[in-house]
């Protein structure tokens, strides 16, 4: 996700993680980000030497404190900056050592599927554009390099500087001068009309909601006539996405870094007026793929959305995700 204000690159130096710093696991992540962190109470924590019940409640108080914080502070701050910049880089410290176990690369949400979609919408678009891919929060740059090693140009925004130096060691030298750190609102600045895809997964829900306008109206200006914006965020009737999930029931609101959970009716609105000229889902996905057709009946979707609340949890969670209610392909006019 990207914070405001701070804008600037940071240096592109490359540490080697692994013997194939192509594909650096979880486990090496995880030992590069588990050096002592600053904790919001100013005590410094030695995030290694935590057992998996510690760090998750330590990954619980900080992400309340910290979503307090980025609300509370006003719009436009340096306050807001700050806290949003220690959030994220924070918590995605915390997360790589809570998984550090795992043999799977941090993928900070990333999906095959999700992959298979955005070079389809790639390859659909080089028929009559110079395609370009701009990914805002990309976390490591799997994504972003999945998609260069198809030929495809590519460049992000994070917010998170340790997820930065990540990318940077992951994706080649000349993908490594279109990453910035900082806010995708003054990124749009020098890029009016720059890309024809840019794509956001988990990164919607994370913005303040006197923010989300601004910077949806930003991606557009971004985006050729014709241009595409996916946003994937989790849909509000399978409250809570956060770490809230892992301490309450379902259908509590995300006490966590979700600092505003979507309704599907919700995210279009927003992108109509945003200046979006239409918006559409996915018709349905697999476990394997996901199937675009038309507008994907999104207008009875939305009409038939707020009947989730009477289905039982699991079933609500198995229609929003099979019928992709937390996706949407927006259409940037001209």
């Amino acid at each position: 996700m990207a914070a405001p204000e701070n804008h600037t690159r940071e240096p592109r130096a490359v540490e080697v993680l692994s013997n194939n710093p192509a594909h650096p696991t979880l486990p090496a992540l995880a030992a590069k980000m588990a050096e002592p962190v600053v904790l919001t109470g100013g005590s410094v924590c030695d995030l290694a030497a935590l057992d998996p019940e510690q760090l998750r409640e330590l990954h619980w108080r900080e992400e309340q404190v910290l979503a307090r914080r980025i609300a509370e502070a006003p719009k436009g701050s340096r306050q807001r900056d700050v806290a949003t910049r220690l959030a994220y880089d924070t918590i995605a410290r915390i997360l790589a050592v809570r998984n550090r176990g795992a043999c799977q690369p941090l993928a900070m949400g990333m999906d095959a599927r999700y992959e298979r979609l955005v070079l389809g919408l790639l390859r659909r678009q080089a028929r009559r554009v110079r395609p370009s891919l701009f990914e805002i929060g990309f976390g490591a740059g799997f994504l972003l390099k999945a998609v260069a090693e198809e030929g495809f140009e590519v460049g992000g925004v994070e917010v998170s500087g340790a997820l930065f130096r990540r990318a940077c060691e992951l994706l080649r030298p000349d993908c490594r001068e279109r990453l910035f750190v900082g806010d995708v609102r003054m990124i749009a600045k020098s890029q009016p009309h720059r890309h024809s895809l840019v794509y956001w997964n988990d990164v919607f829900e994370h913005i303040p909601r006197d923010e989300i306008l601004e910077y949806l109206e930003a991606i557009r200006s971004m985006l050729v006539p014709g241009g595409l914006l996916v946003t994937l965020t989790p849909n509000w009737h399978l409250r809570p996405s956060d770490i809230t999930r892992e301490f309450r029931p379902p259908r509590h609101e995300a006490a966590g870094l979700h600092l505003k959970e979507y309704t599907l009716r919700e995210v279009t609105g927003l992108l109509r007026r945003a200046g979006f000229t239409s918006v559409r889902v996915p018709l349905f996905k697999t476990y394997h793929r996901t199937v675009l057709c038309g507008a994907g009946l999104g207008g009875l979707k939305r009409l038939l959305e707020p009947a989730l609340e009477w289905l039982p949890f699991r079933m609500a969670e198995i229609v929003c995700r099979g019928l992709c209610l937390d996706w949407t392909i927006a259409v940037a006019g001209g």
